[in-house]
């Protein structure tokens, strides 16, 4: 009688003659038919089978089905490089990380008005992502412009730490430096852009008048107006169209950030971390 077997590979099936066939050229049958390395195959047939020099009929019964399992040499040397390629990304990143907490020391823009430098939260997860946020704003033609005609200048724009829920920003000793709130409180995402900015241009009105009173909110009005209308590419891209902005109000104020934070770290109206304590949470 005449021995076979069923050759079965992620349902298609293939019944094979194995008179005079051994388990290796059973291999070499399957590379060819799959393009599976031999020494990648695994063979199955009530167990695993190994002796490569013994017959076929002596290994399984007659009809009898051999599973085969393995990865086709093509698909395998893809996931090796797109495995090397993600180590080689995994390196970068903990160079990046191992740098990307200085602080950038190069201005947002050439005018003498802008950010002197920049500093997000030492988090590794979308760390390079808060850092570009930060640039972001300091590139923001409609924040440069407000900043030009104010003549506004602040040394450090950083990141504040979502621990500081009770305040969405901070403007340190007016222009010191000013910190804003850019991840969600789970640290896992980023709030709008569009609300940060409207916190940058409160925070800017705190280069003039500390306290939320009369003075302060006309100011921060005036600020989310320009910051809009003065925005040449905005403006470039609605022509004849009156240009939106958005119109705080008062009672908002205090939501935002309490006050100005002073040298000596007294916030008016509510509390923000004293120097020491925004340094720490930084770490």
């Amino acid at each position: 009688m005449s021995h076979s077997i069923t050759l079965s590979y992620k349902g298609h099936v293939t019944r094979i003659p194995t008179d005079t066939l051994t388990l290796g050229q059973l291999r070499a049958h399957v590379a060819q038919q799959y393009g599976i390395s031999a020494l990648d195959q695994k063979l199955i047939c009530k167990g695993l089978l190994r002796n490569d020099t013994a017959m076929i009929r002596d290994l399984v019964p007659n009809n009898s089905k051999v599973v085969v399992m393995g990865t086709p040499s093509a698909e395998l040397a893809s996931f090796q490089a797109l495995n090397a390629r993600r180590q080689i990304g995994r390196a970068n990143n903990l160079k990046y990380q191992a740098t990307s907490s200085d602080v950038y020391h190069t201005r947002a823009t050439t005018d003498e008005y802008g950010f002197d430098s920049f500093k997000e939260l030492n988090i590794a997860h979308r760390q390079r992502d808060a850092l570009q946020m930060l640039h972001r704003l300091g590139r923001d033609e409609g924040v440069r412009q407000v900043m030009r005609k104010h003549k506004y200048s602040v040394h450090l724009l950083r990141e504040l730490h979502p621990n500081e829920r009770t305040i969405l920003g901070y403007n340190r000793n007016r222009g010191e430096e000013i910190a804003l709130r850019l991840r969600t409180d789970d640290l896992e995402g980023f709030r709008d852009y569009e609300s940060v900015r409207r916190v940058l241009m409160h925070e800017l009105a705190h280069m003039v008048w500390d306290a939320h009173d009369d003075n302060f909110h006309k100011l921060n009005r005036e600020h989310c107006k320009e910051v809009v209308e003065l925005d040449w590419t905005v403006r470039g891209q609605t022509v004849g169209a009156q240009a939106e902005y958005y119109e705080p109000q008062p009672k908002e104020a205090e939501a935002v950030d309490g006050g100005s934070l002073a040298a000596s770290g007294f916030v008016l109206g509510g509390s923000a971390p004293s120097s020491s304590d925004s340094r720490d949470t930084m770490r």
